[in-house]
C-alpha cells in the first residue's frame, strides 16, 4: 500500500515559489477559501496537524462558523486541506495532498542544479605586452 504525499513529506518547508503557486492555483475558490488555507498552511509546518479547531479558525479570520466550514468543505473536496484526525466529533485539519505535491515539486526543482561553473585559464601576460 502507497502512503500519500503527506505521510511522505511532513515538514517540507513553505516557501514564497509554494505560497505563489497555492494563490494562483486557487484563484477560483473564494477569498475566505485563500484565508483560511493560508492559515492551515501556515499554523503547522506542511503535513502536520494544526491543532485548532475550527471554531479558533473562524474566530482568528474573523470568519462566521458557517462561512469557514463551506471554505474548509470545498478545502477538502478540492485536495487542498484533509482530515488529520479527529477527537470525538471535533475534526483537526492538515495540509492536503494538493498543497503537498507542490512542495515536493518544488523542492526537487530547488535540488536542481541551476547551472556548471566553469573556470577559465588565466594568461599570465609577459613583460612588454
Amino acid at each position: 500500500m502507497t502512503s500519500s504525499p503527506i505521510e511522505q513529506n511532513a515538514g517540507l518547508p513553505l516557501t514564497p515559489a509554494v505560497t505563489r503557486e497555492l494563490l494562483l492555483r486557487t484563484a477560483d475558490l473564494p477569498g475566505a477559501d485563500w484565508r483560511v488555507l493560508a492559515y492551515y498552511v501556515t499554523a503547522a509546518p506542511l503535513g502536520q496537524t494544526v491543532r485548532e479547531t475550527a471554531k479558533v479558525v473562524a474566530e482568528a479570520l474573523q470568519l462566521s462558523p458557517g462561512s469557514i466550514s463551506k471554505s474548509i468543505s470545498r478545502l477538502i473536496d478540492g485536495g487542498w486541506l484533509t482530515i488529520a484526525f479527529r477527537v470525538g466529533r471535533v475534526p483537526f485539519y492538515r495540509a492536503g495532498d494538493q498543497v503537498m505535491r507542490l512542495a515536493v515539486s518544488n523542492e526537487e526543482q530547488d535540488e536542481a542544479p541551476l547551472a556548471s561553473v566553469r573556470h577559465l585559464p588565466i594568461r599570465v601576460a609577459a613583460e612588454g605586452e
